[in-house]
C-alpha cells in the first residue's frame, strides 16, 4: 500500500521538479532575450531517431532589432538525453545564435552598394555606343538647361523620344565602325577590295561590305552632318565671332590695320599713275612732271599714315589696358582656331553626306559590277 502511494507521490514530485526547472529555463531564456534584444520566432530541433551517436541539426530563427536572423548549428553527440535536456540545449543554442549571429538587413543601403560597385550591376554597365550615349546625355542636359526643371516634365517624353532616335542613328554608325569594319579590316586587311585573284571569299566580303556600308552611311551621315551644322552655328560661330572681336584689341590688329591703310594708298597711287601713262595727249616732259607730283603726294600721305599708326601704338602700349590686350590676344587664338576647325568640319561632313546621299549608290553599283565581272568571267586574268 505504501509503495502504491509512494509511486504517485514520486511521480508528482518528479513532475513538480520538471515544471520548476522548465519555468526556470523559460525565465533564463527571457532574460537572455532582454540582454540580446532578440525575440524568438521559431526554434526547432531536428534529429535522427537512431540510437547511439547520430548527427543533430538545430535551426533557430530570431528577431534582432526588427531583422530576422536564422542560425543553423550542428553537432554530433549521443542521442540518449531526455526531453528536458533537449529543451535546455535548444535554449542555449538560441541564446548563442542571438549573441553571435551576423545581422544582415534584408534591403542593402545605398552606401553599401556604392562602396561595393561589383554588387550593383549599374557600375558594370558598358554601353555599346559610348559616343552616341554621350550625345544623348548632352542633349538631355541642354534641354534641361533651356527649359528648366519645372517645365521639362511636360515635354520629357517628346524630348527623350527625339534624342533616342538620334542616338539610334548614331549608334548604328558607331557600332558598325567599331564592331564590324575596324575588326574586319584588322583581321582580313584590304586585299579583298580589288584583288588580282578573285575568289568566292573576297567576292562575298567585298559585296557585303560595300552594300552594308551603303545602307548605313545613307542615313547616319545625314544625322552627323546635321549635328555638325548645329554645333557650328551654336558653338563654332560664337567662337569665331568672339575670337575676332578679341583680336581687334591686340597689337596684331594694329599691324593689320596699318597694312590695310598702306594697301589702299598704294592702290590709289597705282590708279593715278596708270591714268597718266595711258594718256596719249601728254608729252614726255608733262608726263614726267605729273608722275613726280603723284609720287610726292602719296609719299607724304604714307608718311602721315605711318606717323599716325606709330602714335596710336605708343598710346595703346602706355595705356592701363595694355595687359588686358595681351590677355585678349592670348585667348583669341584658341577661340579662332576652334571656330575655324568647326567650320571646316561642318563643310567636310556636308560634302561627305552629299556624296553618300547622291553618288555613293552609283559608286557601290559600279564596284559590284566590276567585282562580279572579274569573279565570273576572268578571276585569274591578272594572276
Amino acid at each position: 500500500m505504501m509503495s502504491a502511494v509512494a509511486s504517485p507521490l514520486t511521480l508528482v514530485g518528479t513532475a513538480r521538479r520538471d515544471g520548476a526547472e522548465t519555468a526556470r529555463s523559460k525565465h533564463a531564456m527571457r532574460r537572455r532575450q532582454k540582454l540580446t534584444g532578440a525575440r524568438v520566432i521559431k526554434a526547432s530541433a531536428k534529429h535522427n531517431d537512431h540510437q547511439g551517436f547520430a548527427p543533430r541539426v538545430t535551426s533557430t530563427r530570431v528577431v534582432v532589432e526588427g531583422v530576422v536572423v536564422e542560425a543553423v548549428t550542428g553537432d554530433v553527440r549521443q542521442f540518449t538525453a531526455t526531453a528536458h535536456d533537449r529543451g535546455r540545449h535548444a535554449a542555449l543554442a538560441l541564446s548563442t545564435a542571438a549573441a553571435t549571429a551576423v545581422v544582415t538587413h534584408p534591403f542593402p543601403s545605398f552606401g553599401a552598394s556604392s562602396s561595393s560597385p561589383t554588387i550593383d550591376p549599374f557600375f558594370n554597365f558598358n554601353p555599346v555606343c559610348p559616343a552616341s550615349d554621350g550625345v544623348f546625355r548632352v542633349g538631355q542636359k541642354a534641354a534641361l538647361g533651356l527649359a528648366g526643371a519645372d517645365n521639362i516634365e511636360n515635354y520629357r517624353p517628346l524630348i527623350n523620344d527625339v534624342l533616342i532616335r538620334v542616338r539610334t542613328e548614331l549608334c548604328v554608325l558607331e557600332s558598325f565602325v567599331n564592331e564590324t569594319a575596324i575588326p574586319f579590316v584588322k583581321t582580313k586587311g584590304i586585299g579583298w577590295v580589288l584583288p588580282l585573284h578573285e575568289t568566292s571569299e573576297t567576292y562575298l566580303a567585298g559585296v557585303v561590305f560595300m552594300v552594308g556600308l551603303n545602307f548605313i552611311l545613307l542615313g547616319s551621315t545625314k544625322v552627323v552632318a546635321i549635328i555638325a551644322i548645329y554645333h557650328d552655328l551654336t558653338v563654332g560661330l560664337v567662337c569665331r565671332g568672339t575670337g575676332g572681336l578679341l583680336s581687334m584689341a591686340t597689337p596684331e590688329a594694329d599691324a593689320a590695320t596699318r597694312e590695310r591703310e598702306f594697301g589702299l594708298l598704294i592702290d590709289e597711287q597705282s590708279k593715278e599713275m596708270k591714268a597718266v601713262m595711258m594718256d596719249e595727249t601728254l608729252e614726255k616732259t608733262e608726263r614726267t612732271r605729273k608722275t613726280k607730283e603723284i609720287n610726292l603726294k602719296y609719299a607724304a600721305l604714307m608718311e602721315d599714315t605711318k606717323s599716325a599708326a606709330d602714335l596710336r601704338f605708343e598710346k595703346k602700349a602706355s595705356s592701363p589696358f595694355a595687359a588686358a590686350r595681351t590677355v585678349a590676344g592670348t585667348v583669341a587664338v584658341p577661340l579662332k582656331i576652334y571656330g575655324k576647325a568647326s567650320k571646316v568640319l561642318r563643310q567636310g561632313l556636308e560634302v561627305f553626306d552629299t556624296f553618300c546621299s547622291r553618288y555613293f549608290v552609283a559608286f557601290t553599283v559600279t564596284y559590284i559590277i566590276v567585282k562580279t565581272t572579274h569573279y565570273v568571267l576572268f578571276p585569274d586574268v591578272f594572276g
